[in-house]
């Protein structure tokens, strides 16, 4: 249903768009592949890279408080039958205890991740976006698309800006970041 509603209002808005469009027809629009760009700028994998090997400290930290709850949990099954109710309780206190410090700090983790993945992919975000407009002036399109947006319902490949912007970044690119 929101996929239907979302061609509807892209045809809309397509529609929208031509009125105006064939009144100029020299308006040229061009469209980009934004998976494709942010999977070949140069030093976006490097990012990626970086961002996974610090996420796997926070990783192993939450598997280790992880692992100490189900130990904690088994113990308590297995005790349980002999325990008196005080003793019951005050494990299970124990218990719910270490399951909110457990999604707590998966929490925090999960913010800090987002927070870090920004400051890392921001100046390639921003390089990508200079790119763009780079290709859009030099190519002399007003208006570029995002295909993964699903805001294209049909295109000429011929509009297809996705290599150019490719090629703008590596060429803008630092030589430390290009491969040999």
């Amino acid at each position: 249903m929101r996929k239907l509603f979302a061609t509807v209002m892209a045809m809309a808005g397509m529609l929208a768009v031509a009125a105006p469009l064939s009144a100029q027809a020299s308006m040229k629009i061009g469209y980009i592949d934004s998976r494709r760009v942010l999977q070949e700028a140069p030093g976006a994998q490097e990012a990626r890279t970086r961002l996974e090997q610090e996420m796997q400290g926070f990783q192993q930290q939450l598997q280790m408080l992880e692992d100490s709850l189900q130990s904690i949990i088994a113990d308590y099954q297995q005790k349980s039958l002999v325990m008196s109710a005080e003793a019951k309780q005050a494990r299970e206190q124990e218990i719910i205890a270490k399951r909110d410090g457990w999604l707590q700090r998966s929490e925090q983790i999960q913010q800090q991740a987002a927070q870090r993945q920004q400051e890392v992919m921001q100046p390639i975000m921003q390089r990508v976006e200079q790119a763009i407009s780079q290709v859009r002036q030099a190519e002399g399109v007003a208006i570029v698309f995002d295909v993964v947006s699903d805001a294209i319902i049909s295109a000429d490949p011929s509009l297809d800006l996705t290599t150019k912007v490719i090629e703008q970044l590596k060429a803008a690119a630092p030589t430390a970041s290009r491969k040999p």
